[in-house]
């Protein structure tokens, strides 16, 4: 997994995935992905880990195909995320990283991620990017 999260990272952004990949063995129905931002106090200062989480059973019923574009999707909001609190702080990195965000939707444009399914994303796939 993290090998195709470099390659598509290096792909799209021209950078090494720095996050963290993690596969749990409950099966999702709900969901494909996750990316999950938590803060930790470190003696450098407050330092976010950054995971993309993904089911192992779930993963186990899709395709490769399948399981690479919710990599993609997931590594958007990675990306968001990460250089959104580098240029605008917290409140500003989450905000371009929802999934109904037009930053979020443009970028998932750009790069061929696939949206998620919530009513939510479905509206804002079409408010900012056309789609149908």
């Amino acid at each position: 997994m993290y090998a195709e999260a470099n390659r598509l990272c290096r792909e799209h952004w021209g950078v090494e995935f720095a996050g963290r990949i993690e596969l749990v063995k409950r099966p999702w129905r709900r969901y494909n992905g996750v990316c999950r931002y938590s803060k930790s106090l470190t003696p450098n200062g407050i330092e976010w880990d950054v995971a993309i989480i993904m089911s192992e059973k779930r993963n186990a019923e899709r395709t490769r195909e399948e399981i690479l574009s919710t990599l993609l999707h997931e590594l958007v909001h990675w990306r968001l995320f990460t250089e959104g609190l580098k240029r605008g702080g917290l409140q500003y990195a989450r905000s371009i990283a929802r999934d109904d965000s037009p930053e979020f939707v443009r970028e998932c444009q750009r790069v061929g991620a696939s949206f998620s399914h919530t009513i939510a994303a479905q509206k804002a796939a079409k408010r900012y990017g056309g789609q149908r």
